[in-house]
């Protein structure tokens, strides 16, 4: 079995901890986004895997979602992923390299709300697979 499911969660659950810290300090917000990313990505890696095919090996969650596109494959949040991709893209690497990285709390609560919805889908696949 994949660790990466079991890595978008730890990622998931170290995002939501963050987010309850994002008044104290820009850092959180910081993680908070790079953990929801992660998670993200992670769960697409994790379709990917699971459909037989290799995922692509780096941060953009559209080079996951062309192969499960390619595979004929279900993605929840399709099209609330499309309209975040250039985001989730940015957080990859913003997060840990930009100082003035800004996020908006609309889109960390978007971002969570895809990443819990893959979380459950994804752990469903491994009751029918």
């Amino acid at each position: 079995m994949s660790k990466l499911l079991a890595r978008a969660k730890a990622k998931k659950f170290n995002a939501d901890n963050s987010y309850n810290y994002i008044s104290a300090d820009d850092a959180y917000i910081d993680e908070c986004c790079f953990n929801l990313q992660q998670a993200i990505e992670f769960c697409l890696k994790y379709l990917v895997e699971m459909g037989g095919e290799k995922y692509i090996e780096n941060h953009d969650v559209r080079a996951q979602m062309n192969i499960l596109k390619r595979l004929e494959k279900y993605i929840p949040c399709e099209e609330q992923l499309r309209q975040m991709a250039s985001t989730l893209n940015s957080w990859a690497v913003e997060t840990r390299y930009n100082d003035n990285f800004v996020a908006l709390i609309e889109d960390i609560e978007d971002a969570k709300a895809i990443a819990e919805e893959l979380i459950i889908y994804c752990d469903k696949q491994v009751i029918i697979e």
